[in-house]
């Protein structure tokens, strides 16, 4: 790589996480936008169209000859039947929601549910079955079920439904529900463990319930690890059986019954990942196999004696003599994949790309079916991330991020596997803060194509990136990192040239991540967020990752969500809109303000040219460098899938995302 040069892209320091709101506009379109009370400036914007397109998902399965599959984060929610034999996409059934990573089908597969969050924007009936014995495959809604963000579904052999998932509501014990599909009830079958962070496996006979719980998300110091219930279905008795050797881990991420077995797939355990054979019948009998991995295995399935699962790509496990081997095609990459399933000698799974794959299991031979190219609606997605420099735009989604040259229109949509959480541009090469723990990619579009390549994996427990920035003065690009199993986070400093990152575990403190990174003359900024509240702003030497000097500014204790430094002013959001401004001379905080009208929950913030700019779901506004005003330039309205995000290039046009799409806005600069 060449000598680096100064990324213009560097000033920006930013917001973070989103909300839903909504007005898409018609591509190309030239609109006026307002200004409020202050400078009055002129503001054009021009829509650009879709952000970031593409068909992704975080379900799938098979009924007989087909692949149903289920979109993540495009409008609106949808399941698409892929016919393996034409592989042609037969069926394209529109549901709610923005996801579900839960189909699951019916012992006789005339049925296929699905679990589906209730987002505002999307209401409706989150519990529904497609029927797959009509053409079409047409959805019946079944039930509401709000407050529930749901992660685990089974269909027990009777047709009754159990699901659960993460609790929404104000007492978070995750709770097993019930749903009779003759009577049309839903109840609660069961509390297994109350302080379980959610319930995310189940697997249904007709006599019980297997229930796995724990998460690596949203989990506090007082949250329960890996846990392994079964309930008397008769009874409603609920016991643990989880093997010792699973205590220490955090879930329990995915269960099937096997004969008189039940197997049960746990992760990120001291010893790696796992899998227990467990005796239905005396559950103190079990055998463990250990996959040599890190990580939870998911998607468990079997045939012939050897048991399949994902876990980093595709491995088989010989029940007999314990083996276990890889069979993830080389020389391609998948990224996530989601969905596993044998049929006639070859075992299938889908990747989030839009790609089904075919891989023989006795030649390891393979084959990459283009499910959008059969017919799958590859859409608008929500955007989680955006940069921009040298006349090029990335948007982050999920799965796919998108680069448009802005001279000629053209979009390309990369294959970067998960969720590119930010992006920076240095010296016209895109690296992206990939989630989860994925690492540091890379898109140099001189060498890469549509393949962006990992050049760092982030620290052991370091998952979840949060921001990428440029450091000018260091030459090093700084992550903010957020742990999610562990609690607190890191700061990363990774040198593009020498190919080195370092790392600061906890530089805030065990519990708060590093939520907003903003350097300034070689100093990085870090701001604090933890769930329940609290934000410290602590200064960091990002060389010899020290501290030099913390404060504790905001009133409002719910976490840093913005950084930026225009001269010797420090500006702080807060989430919720808290804004203060602490002068670096003193320390001192010389202004305190509340924008929650603009700021409903998070945003950023980023500097150009003598101002400072925020960035929200509702709207982008402009602060006065001396009284501190706020200035609103236009309403965006943005739908996002995480923290929202503006840019601004060399020319000092700024790019945001009204609705799903991205916009371009010029600001009279005065």
């Amino acid at each position: 790589m060449p000598p680096l040069a100064t990324s213009p892209l560097s000033r920006r320091q930013l917001l973070q996480f989103g909300a839903i709101g909504g007005l898409t506009l018609a591509a190309c379109a030239v609109t006026p936008a307002f200004a409020g009370p202050g400078s009055n400036p002129a503001v054009t914007v021009t829509d650009l169209g879709p952000a970031v397109t593409a068909f992704s998902h975080a379900a799938a399965t098979r009924v007989g000859d087909t692949v149903y599959i289920a979109s993540r984060n495009i409008a609106p929610f949808r399941i698409v039947g892929y016919h393996i034999p034409t592989g042609t996409v037969t069926s394209v059934t529109n549901g709610p929601g923005i996801s579900t990573q839960l189909l699951v089908p019916d012992a006789e597969g005339r049925y296929l549910y699905a679990a589906i969050r209730q987002y505002n924007t999307a209401p409706g009936p989150g519990l529904i079955r497609l029927d797959l014995s009509q053409p079409g495959a047409p959805k019946q809604d079944l039930h509401d079920i709000p407050a529930l963000d749901p992660y685990a579904l089974a269909v027990a052999p009777d047709g009754v439904l159990f699901f659960g998932g993460r609790e929404m509501s104000s007492d978070l014990r995750p709770r097993l529900r019930r749903y009779n599909t003759t009577t049309g009830v839903l109840d609660v079958a069961a509390i297994p463990d109350p302080k379980a962070t959610m319930i995310r496996a189940l697997a249904a006979s007709e006599n019980e319930v297997y229930i796995g719980t724990g998460s690596v998300l949203n989990a506090l110091p007082t949250s329960s690890k890996a846990g392994l219930w079964v309930m008397d279905r008769a009874t409603g008795a609920v016991r643990s059986i989880l093997p010792p050797e699973f205590a220490a881990g955090i879930e329990v991420r995915d269960l099937i019954i096997l004969d008189e077995t039940t197997v049960c797939a746990t992760g990120i355990t001291p010893q790696g990942a796992a899998i227990a054979f467990i005796d239905r019948n005396d559950p103190t009998q079990y055998t463990l196999a250990r996959l040599g991995k890190g990580g939870s295995a998911k998607n468990l399935t079997h045939a012939d004696g050897k048991v399949y699962t994902l876990l980093g790509g595709i491995n088989e496990l010989d029940r007999s003599t314990g083996a276990v081997r890889n069979l993830t095609p080389q020389g391609v990459d998948l990224g996530e994949l989601w969905g596993l399933f044998v049929r006639d000698g070859k075992i299938w799974t889908v990747s989030a790309f839009g790609l089904a794959v075919e891989i023989d299991l006795g030649t390891g031979a393979h084959v990459v079916h283009d499910v959008i190219a059969a017919g799958a609606p590859a859409d608008a997605q929500l955007a989680m991330s955006v940069a921009a420099s040298g006349g090029v735009v990335y948007v982050g989604g999920t799965n796919a991020v998108s680069r448009r040259e802005l001279a000629t229109g053209t979009t390309t949509r990369l294959f970067a596997g998960s969720e590119a959480k930010d992006i920076d541009i240095v010296n016209g090469v895109a690296y992206f803060g990939q989630y989860s723990n994925v690492g540091i990619v890379r898109h140099d579009p001189a060498v890469d194509g549509q393949w962006p390549k990992i050049v760092e994996k982030f620290p052991t427990a370091q998952n979840r990136p949060h921001q990428v920035v440029w450091d000018d003065v260091n030459q090093l690009l700084l992550l903010g990192v957020q742990s999610d199993t562990l609690g607190g986070g890191s700061l990363l400093a990774y040198d593009p040239v020498a190919d080195v990152l370092t790392s600061a575990i906890n530089p805030i403190d065990a519990r708060q991540m590093v939520r907003s990174v903003a350097t300034h003359e070689g100093v990085a900024y870090l701001g604090g967020d933890v769930t329940g509240g609290r934000g410290v702003v602590v200064a960091w030497n990002p060389v010899t990752h020290s501290e030099l000097w913390r404060i504790d500014p905001l009133e409002d204790t719910a976490g840093v969500t913005g950084l930026a430094v225009r001269g010797h002013h420090l500006y702080v959001m807060g989430y919720r809109g808290e804004l203060v401004v602490v002068d670096l001379r003193t320390r001192a905080v010389i202004h305190r303000s509340r924008h929650r009208d603009v700021v409903p929950n998070y945003g950023t913030l980023l500097v150009n040219r003598g101002a400072v700019y925020g960035t929200s779901s509702a709207a982008f506004f402009r602060f006065d460098p001396k009284t501190f005003a706020r200035t609103d330039l236009t309403t965006l309205n943005g739908e996002w899938y995480g923290i929202p995000r503006s840019a601004v290039d060399e020319h000092d046009n700024f790019y945001a995302i009204r609705g799903r799409n991205l916009i371009q806005i010029t600001v009279n600069q005065r």
